[in-house]
């Protein structure tokens, strides 16, 4: 296929002159609702004990993200929490130590007050930061202070994201041998200059190396990220990246679209607007990839993510039991999550709670007690919202009869202004009404599934869905 050749048999004319009004809003891509920077810091430890009680009392089942937030340089797309610290630095200076302890009180008590030895863990996650910055010995004691304080389930997932560039095939042994049955490796793309560009130089034989030592493993499932909209990206070049990827043969990808925000992250400045894929380009390289993926039997799912057939995340998707959350398009929908770690976030029943991001405050907050610095709990309202933005992302469609019946409201009359402002939308063809149900239409609707979805945000003003917001960080976040 060239890379060169045009998808206008995937949009036509009308289609992406809609697009090109719609995608250059700042929008939510609502891995949470409400996002993160609509919760409060008037949510604080004693809320989070609370919820943490009930969450014990109610047994369910649990999911545990750990937030190791250590880099060695930094990549300049990232919008992550994170520290960089050099290798010789933290080998030498007792961080990964310290890190460590106040990793152990905080699991330790989390596991306490939220009965964590009563209840199953269906997924833990390391997420970072770079978890693999860890060394052999840190990481078996991260691991074993989570199995000394939480009742591990042996079919459980558990995922780990690595960095390719520095983790050693001896990492890899200890992850597998600690029960890592998914690993996420950020690709971002293949092209030399590219790299150059972000700040992340890579190439394809250290990425296939350690890709072939996962293998060699047994580790179930490899997730790549790549990003799309960096500098100098080009068709060519993203074809290029797009075959590399392939024959390596990922299990799962994440096609994330490039947000520049100089306002929020600094570093981003770098990035010189006439460097930037600009025009119908980011559309191109979208269309690109998703042909690319699905003709080689890949599921397109929800906003940005691929995934084959038989893998956790595409069967979750049959099942109707995906989530969108802080890690994008994820299985384990009906678990709790429990957040350890710096800026690391739990969802508790009904509640958001996030800890504090700087490193040492964490551990000052550990050793008082909660690292909790906000959060939120959910309204009824927030919850039927809540629910029926999960649907849309997730399956491209919301059952208005069964949210009716969940929730005990009358769609339309709730709705009625949402139902009024979505008109335009319809009108633009990026939304549809069937039968007991509101849909995303077509593949117009599924790349812009963050402009209907912002219809139903309450925290939004009303004319965001058509204007964008004018609050960088609003659109960044959740």
């Amino acid at each position: 296929m060239s890379a060169m050749a045009t998808c206008d048999s995937c949009l036509t004319a009308r289609e992406r002159a809609a697009y090109a009004r719609y995608a250059r809003l700042a929008l939510p891509r609502h891995t949470s609702y409400p996002a993160v920077p609509f919760w409060s810091d008037a949510y604080n430890s004693e809320d989070y004990g609370a919820d943490l009680e009930a969450g014990r009392r109610a047994r369910k089942p649990l999911g545990l993200y750990v937030h190791v937030p250590f880099c060695e340089k930094l990549c300049f797309y990232c919008a992550c929490t994170r520290e960089i610290v050099p290798k010789s630095e933290f080998s030498s200076t007792g961080i990964a130590d310290s890190f460590l302890d106040a990793l152990e009180s905080e699991a330790r008590r989390l596991a306490g007050d939220a009965g964590g030895g009563d209840r199953w863990v269906h997924q833990i996650h390391l997420g970072g930061g770079t978890p693999s910055y860890l060394t052999c010995h840190q990481l078996e004691r991260l691991v074993g202070i989570l199995q000394q304080n939480f009742r591990i389930a042996p079919d459980g997932e558990f995922s780990v994201e690595i960095d390719a560039r520095s983790v050693s095939l001896e990492q890899l042994a200890t992850l597998r041998g600690l029960g890592c049955n998914r690993v996420s490796l950020g690709i971002q793309d293949f092209d030399p200059r590219v790299q150059r560009a972000v700040n992340r130089l890579q190439s394809f034989e250290v990425v296939k190396r350690v890709v072939d030592g996962c293998r060699a493993l047994g580790i179930a499932s490899l997730n790549f990220d790549l990003i799309y909209g960096l500098p100098f990206q080009t068709l060519n070049s993203m074809e290029d990246t797009l075959e590399k990827t392939l024959a390596l043969g990922p299990d799962r990808v994440a096609f994330y679209r490039l947000a520049v925000i100089p306002e929020m992250f600094r570093w981003q400045k770098v990035f010189k607007p006439a460097d930037l894929p600009s025009g119908e380009i980011p559309l191109e390289l979208m269309l690109l990839a998703l042909r690319c993926f699905t003709s080689e039997g890949y599921e397109f799912i929800g906003l940005d993510h691929f995934a084959r057939p038989n893998e956790a995340l595409a069967q979750a998707r049959q099942a109707r039991a995906l989530r969108r959350s802080f890690q994008g398009m994820t299985t384990g929908r009906g678990l709790e999550v429990l957040g350890i770690g710096p800026s690391a976030i739990s969802l508790l029943g009904n509640s958001y709670a996030q800890n504090a991001k700087d490193s040492a405050e964490w551990r000052t907050r550990v050793r008082q007690g909660y690292a909790t610095v906000r959060g939120w709990r959910l309204s009824a309202e927030d919850q039927l919202r809540g629910e029926l933005l999960q649907r849309l992302y997730s399956y491209g469609e919301v059952d208005t009869e069964g949210l009716e019946r969940e929730f005990g409201v009358s769609f339309a009359t709730h709705f009625a202004g949402e139902l009024t402002r979505l008109r335009l939308l319809e009108e633009d063809g990026l939304i549809e009404h069937r039968a007991g149900s509101l849909g995303l239409k077509g593949l117009l609707g599924r790349l812009l599934a963050r402009v209907p979805a912002a219809v139903f945000d309450a925290y939004l003003p009303p004319e965001a869905f058509h204007q964008g917001l004018s609050s960088p960080e609003a659109s960044r976040v959740g």
